[in-house]
């Protein structure tokens, strides 16, 4: 299990800098330079040597190699730099907005697993009869429907027409004058759009590959040989079928995250909630590039602990993982 641990660890080391330095190329080939923006976008016209120093500050004037070497000891010192459009410490953005888009990704995710994991279960259970095709049918469509399309539906159907639900933000205007209770309600109502539009496609996929995974354990000798004892066809499901269909769902859990991370990109930004996501947008346009590479950085990390998490329940729920590790 240890040896199996720090290979992990290993490659997740080895990802890590690969991550770091293909972005760092990447951000930089981008065409547009950051501080002509900045200078665009500033209510007042800083002088040449202002704008130098702000060069100077970021290193933009020196080299890409090294500035490349200056990243990678800031990123190993936890130091990600300042945001050249907001002048504040990058850390310091990204853990005031990393609050928020945890809320959407949550919610969406216990949404997603805790709906689509039963009815993919049920559907394997039920397959073959007409109300399973139809549930599969109906998954389909969802996963294949784009998020800034159905984010736009919603918006038009529950904001507009209906006026049921806030259109965009995080709280209504007068929600400081609000009690807490109210507060409460008013925050719970602006998280119901983009939450239902983080879910659709995770709750299709949840479903898919927690029946496909049920569906391969059934046809397995084992389970044949439990019926064939006489086994309840209920204790046959649950403490054998089950218990191996969740192995190749843990790893589906750890790969979800990122995913989340990534559309929250999209749908903050339609529902402009200020989030990880927002500023991740804003910061491409920008150009604002230790803003993009340290929360590309912070991506990257929660993406790694992720896998490796995943990795682990992956060694703890299936032993063969474990003498694998331990042969090697």
């Amino acid at each position: 299990m240890l040896t199996y641990v720090v290979r992990r660890l290993l490659y997740a080391v080895l990802t890590f800098f690969g991550i770091i330095v293909a972005v760092f190329i990447i951000i930089h080939s981008v065409p547009g330079d950051p501080l002509l923006i900045f200078h665009g976008t500033s209510l007042s016209t800083p002088s040449p040597a202002a704008l130098a120093v702000i060069k100077h500050r970021h290193h933009l004037d020196e080299p890409l190699p090294a500035q490349l070497l200056w990243w990678i000891r800031g990123v190993l010192s936890f130091d990600l730099g300042d945001s050249i459009t907001e002048r504040r410490p990058v850390l310091v953005l990204i853990a005031e907005k990393m609050p928020r888009t945890f809320q959407l990704n949550l919610l969406a995710f216990l949404l997603a697993a805790g709906l689509g994991v039963p009815i993919g279960l049920w559907s394997a259970m039920k397959q073959g009869r007409l109300s399973e095709r139809a549930v599969a049918v109906g998954f389909f469509l969802l996963y294949s429907l784009p998020a800034f399309w159905v984010a736009l539906l919603l918006m038009q159907f529950f904001s507009v027409k209906l006026r049921l639900l806030p259109l965009f933000g995080m709280f209504s205007e007068d929600y400081l004058e609000l009690s807490g209770p109210a507060q409460l309600a008013d925050r719970l109502r602006h998280l119901v759009l983009p939450v239902i539009t983080l879910t659709y496609a995770q709750l299709a996929i949840f479903a898919r590959f927690s029946k496909a995974a049920l569906s391969e354990v059934i046809r397995q000798d084992f389970i044949t040989t439990a019926r064939a004892k006489g086994v309840a066809p209920g204790a046959v499901m649950w403490r054998h079928a089950f218990r191996n269909a969740l192995i190749p769902l843990i790893t589906l859990l750890g790969l979800t995250i990122p995913y989340l991370i990534s559309g929250s990109v999209i749908v903050e930004q339609i529902f402009q909630w200020d989030g990880v996501g927002h500023l991740f947008f804003d910061s491409i346009l920008k150009r604002d590039y230790p803003t993009t590479l340290g929360l590309t950085v912070v991506s990257a990390v929660i993406t790694l602990l992720a896998g490796l998490a995943a990795d682990l329940m992956y060694a703890v729920a299936d032993p063969r993982v474990r003498l694998e590790g331990r042969g090697r």
